[in-house]
């Protein structure tokens, strides 16, 4: 069955100057019993989770899938992708969604409200949560990771090539890929997605998808960094509710999360600091599109199971 869907742009600033684009994906018989907003990742668009937004949408919940500023069809000239905006883009990043958010619960405000962050997109929910806390019933954290050495480091110079060179797509994204495939260059269909995933179909359709892999500017990267930063510093939690309830899902093979290390980390300083409802799963051998392995069937599974806990 086919759920209801509505798209649209929604302005986040009041000159209308940024559009986002959604769907929102309901259902058509039952009672909406939850919301659910999907955060997507980097070099990607919100497209790519329609099929996950109907698998929630069939069960009962009114789930929002949008496009970042730079990416998918939020963007207005093609050439754009990649580029946030010149000043604090880190900063739009989580207020755009935080607009939608609340755009989501002024729809259905008398039932809980959830949220789905995976990879960028993880980063940027657990900034959202520090300042939405108190209004989501739970997080689900998709392809994260834990601190990065050299963070500092990096951030500053992207800070410095953002002012000299915003829109220029810098060569550390080849070095990001390097980076990421180390491990897995003796697969036999080795290519440069093949961290993304081990699943063969889900790394073709993204090569083949005109809006992904685009590669990054300087901007971007200076945005993606500020986020990862804030994100994982030690204390990133401390203004959520100590009952906040988190799921944490990874590939193990997931260069992102430091093969499950980084997310283990996490996943542990959460409990060490107090919180009461944390919860991990580590997919053996799948790597960071969780989400699109051909084991998703189970994840959004046990992503639905772990949801009609807090309902």
């Amino acid at each position: 069955m086919k759920p209801h869907r509505k798209s649209g742009y929604l302005s986040t600033t009041t000159d209308n100057q940024t559009q986002l684009f959604y769907t929102l994906f309901y259902p058509e018989e039952i009672p909406v019993k939850a919301t659910l907003q999907i955060v997507h990742g980097m070099q990607e668009h919100s497209g790519r989770y329609a099929e996950i937004a109907e698998y929630f949408a069939n069960r009962g919940f009114a789930v929002l899938t949008y496009d970042h500023l730079g990416h998918g069809k939020s963007v207005k000239d093609k050439k754009d992708i990649g580029f946030f905006q010149l000043n604090t883009p880190h900063e739009k990043l989580i207020s755009d969604a935080e607009k939608i958010g609340k755009y989501l619960m002024e729809q259905y405000p008398e039932v809980p409200h959830f949220i789905l962050g995976h990879s960028m997109g993880s980063f940027i929910t657990r900034c959202l949560l520090q300042k939405m806390g108190n209004q989501f019933s739970g997080a689900i954290i998709s392809g994260t990771g834990g601190p990065l050495t050299g963070i500092n480091l990096v951030k500053t110079y992207f800070s410095l090539a953002n002012k000299i060179a915003p829109q220029k797509r810098t060569f550390f994204n080849t070095i990001f890929n390097i980076v990421n495939n180390k491990q897995f260059k003796k697969d036999k269909d080795f290519s440069d997605t093949s961290w993304l995933s081990l699943n063969p179909a889900n790394r073709n359709a993204f090569s083949e998808d005109e809006l992904c892999g685009i590669p990054f500017t300087n901007n971007a990267f200076y945005a993606l960094f500020s986020v990862y930063k804030k994100a994982t510093a030690r204390n990133w939690a401390q203004t959520i509710p100590k009952s906040f309830p988190f799921l944490f899902v990874s590939g193990q093979n997931d260069p992102i999360g430091d093969f499950g290390k980084g997310v283990t980390k996490t996943v542990e300083n959460l409990k060490l600091d107090g919180f009461k409802d944390v919860e991990m799963k580590i997919y053996p051998e799948m790597r960071h599109e969780i989400l699109n392995e051909e084991i998703r069937e189970n994840v959004l599974n046990d992503i639905h199971q772990w949801l009609l806990k807090f309902l």
